[in-house]
């Protein structure tokens, strides 16, 4: 696990403090789980657990599309902390597959992961990055940190 913090002039703390965290993993039928774990261990680390069940839904939605409806050897998730703000990127290797506003029928058991995250995050979106990289994040404006 990588952490990365934003430094001020001088060596001085900014403002605000952003954390950045992240983790890879094959593009393997446990990795969503995997990840979903992973996401709530740095978010409850953080004292930022009133959005741990809202992250952990979010998490295992958008890198359950990534492992299904991907060929990307490797899904990579990003966790950025900020004072009142939480950000969790999805990375894979295919950017022509983005994600399909699809409406699913009444008794369909799929196409409503999408449908979920707009309704227990903040934003979202997905955006190509380049040729070979795609990344769905979702966001929280968080309350104060515990």
């Amino acid at each position: 696990m990588e952490q990365t913090s934003a430094l001020g002039r001088g060596g001085d703390p900014p403002a605000h403090r952003t954390s950045i965290y992240r983790m890879a993993a094959p593009s393997r039928a446990d990795t969503p789980r995997i990840a979903r774990d992973w996401v709530v261990s740095v978010l409850r680390a953080a004292g930022y657990r009133e959005l741990e069940e809202r992250a952990r839904l979010c998490a295992s939605e958008v890198v359950t599309n990534a492992y299904r409806h991907t060929d990307s050897p490797e899904i990579a998730v990003e966790v950025v902390l900020g004072d009142r703000r939480v950000a969790v990127h999805v990375y894979d290797c295919a950017p022509e597959r983005r994600p399909q506003g699809v409406s699913p029928g009444l008794l369909d058991t799929r196409g409503r992961g999408l449908g979920l995250v707009a309704a227990c995050a903040d934003d979202w979106a997905a955006v190509s990055q380049g040729d070979c990289v795609k990344v769905v994040w979702f966001g929280f404006v968080a309350g104060a940190r515990e």
